[in-house]
């Protein structure tokens, strides 16, 4: 498979939607619509799975326009801030978003959001101690409910969630990698 083409066919203030013509091992040619974000460098994202002094997991519910819904997640955002580490992204957007401080991160995995749209990959790290430092900053495009879940109702939790609300699939993907490196 080879890439022998790309033409940009939109582009907005934060996104661009490219045609990317590739060709297969069979010499057929194929176009497949991609996005790419514009406001980003590094990877793309970085996602924080916190534990406070007490043993709860920090998560959020978080309103996503996309899905018309809130969804569960790990606090997380984007590496839009040039000359800023992957690592002061993290510790920035945690306390932003849910006004606790890690001193401590452990860089965890490094993976494709969505393979099948983008290039963009979210690093994760691990807050083994957040302290709470003040109330997060609310931006206003932002409806973020921070949430302290014990690690031992952790499952329960996360079997029972609340009414009209999705999760985010990788939470339970990280919190099994967590539990495997003895982390959590």
């Amino acid at each position: 498979m080879e890439i022998i083409e790309k033409k940009i066919v939109y582009e907005g203030k934060y996104l661009r939607v490219i045609n990317k013509c590739f060709k297969t091992d069979k010499g057929k040619k194929h176009i497949w619509e991609t996005i790419e974000r514009k406001n980003i460098y590094g990877s793309g994202a970085v996602v924080i799975a916190a534990l406070t002094k007490k043993r709860e997991i920090i998560l959020e519910k978080n309103w996503r326009a996309s899905l018309e819904s809130s969804i569960i997640q790990f606090p997380a955002g984007l590496t839009d801030k040039e000359g800023e580490t992957e690592e002061e992204t993290a510790k920035r957007e945690l306390l932003e978003e849910t006004g606790y401080r890690a001193e401590k991160l452990i860089p965890i995995i490094s993976v494709p959001l969505c393979p099948a749209l983008t290039f963009t990959k979210a690093t994760y790290f691990f807050a083994p101690v957040a302290e709470f430092v003040g109330k997060k900053r609310k931006e206003d495009m932002e409806n973020i409910e921070v949430l302290k879940i014990p690690t031992e109702k952790i499952d329960d939790f996360l079997l029972n969630l609340p009414q009209d609300t999705e999760l985010d699939i990788r939470v339970l993907g990280i919190l099994w990698v967590l539990e495997r490196k003895k982390l959590i």
